[in-house]
């Protein structure tokens, strides 16, 4: 299975490097979370490495073929944990996406655990798709697909060997308008309100597609932003604060799995927050109202109040 999965990343390879493309840019990120709760405490430093090829802002029906490359890494150093848990766990991401066309090509490979990159199907999830754009107009398109996901289900043959794959769905709408901008690609929704003006809307849904649980699996924020300049204006339209409300927390709602052991970890906290938003830097702080710790899902217990701060900078290269 494992050699399946190489080849088809070599295929899917081969195609992205094959189309001619404009606007390439290569884009280091950096940034780091500190979580402080009355019974729990993390640091999140994380980094990662963009390539983007082809225009991302044009009108809608009639973007470019795109090509997305992108591998990244966040590690969280937990402070309390209980008997038989890790105090360090890491998220290992690779992204890869070609859009060529109508056609779509996507491969992803992650992987969550105290040991990156450990335990085959147990502590990595792999994913390859197709889709077809099926309606592209003015201002809105449809993508539709199938996505094979590899990993560890639960599910087994009758002669009790592991059953690693699983079909999946791709479904991608997007729309844009003066009013709102709105993209659903399964499995989150993002839309920005008033688009165009200084004070706006964003917002983000997420639920893990693999496990959801409750409630609290639902990852989301929503801010309300003012930006100082107009995007007309020769500053651009990159300064601005917010204040916002959030369901957040580690690997937007995956469990970590422990390499060694079958256990599983995971953390999620609701905030309300402010953020400052200046282009290259982002900073974001807030008080936590609620927050949970999962253990292998068949415990979680309450993890206190507190406060987050988090650090993002972002600095785009354009390639020639």
């Amino acid at each position: 299975m494992k050699t399946i999965i190489c080849i088809l990343y070599i295929v899917c390879a081969a195609v992205f490097c094959f189309a001619e493309d404009t606007g390439a840019r290569i884009i280091p990120l950096l940034n780091y979370e500190f979580v402080s709760l009355a019974d729990q405490q993390y640091h999140a430093p994380g980094g990662g490495l963009l390539l983007i090829n082809g225009n991302q802002k044009p009108p809608v029906s009639e973007k470019r073929n795109t090509l997305l490359l992108g591998l990244l890494y966040k590690s969280y150093s937990i402070k309390e944990v209980l008997p038989g848990y890790s105090v360090l766990y890491h998220d290992v991401d690779f992204i890869i996406e070609r859009k060529t066309g109508p056609h779509l090509i996507q491969g992803v490979f992650t992987a969550y655990s105290d040991k990156p990159v450990y335990g085959g199907f147990h502590t990595t999830t792999t994913k390859i798709g197709y889709g077809y754009e099926l309606i592209r107009k003015e201002n809105w398109n449809l993508t539709l697909g199938l996505a094979l996901v590899i990993g560890d289900w639960g599910i087994n043959l009758p002669n009790g060997a592991l059953w690693p794959v699983l079909p999946l769905p791709i479904a991608r709408l997007e729309f844009n308008s003066p009013i709102i901008n709105f993209l659903y690609d399964e499995p989150e929704i993002r839309f920005t309100l008033l688009p165009e003006r200084r004070v706006r809307i964003t917002g983000y849904a997420r639920w893990d597609t693999y496990g959801l649980r409750d409630i609290h699996d639902l990852r989301f924020n929503s801010i309300l932003w003012y930006r100082f300049f107009d995007k007309g204006h020769a500053a651009g339209d990159f300064l601005g604060i917010g204040l916002g409300i959030q369901n957040a927390g580690q690997n937007d709602g995956a469990d970590f799995a422990l390499g060694e052991k079958g256990k599983k970890y995971d953390m999620n906290y609701y905030s309300a927050f402010g953020v400052v938003d200046a282009g290259l830097l982002k900073v974001s702080a807030g008080y936590i109202f609620y927050s949970r710790e999962v253990f292998d899902a068949a415990y979680s217990k309450p993890a206190g109040t507190g406060f987050f701060i988090r650090l993002e900078l972002v600095y785009p290269f354009k390639l020639k």
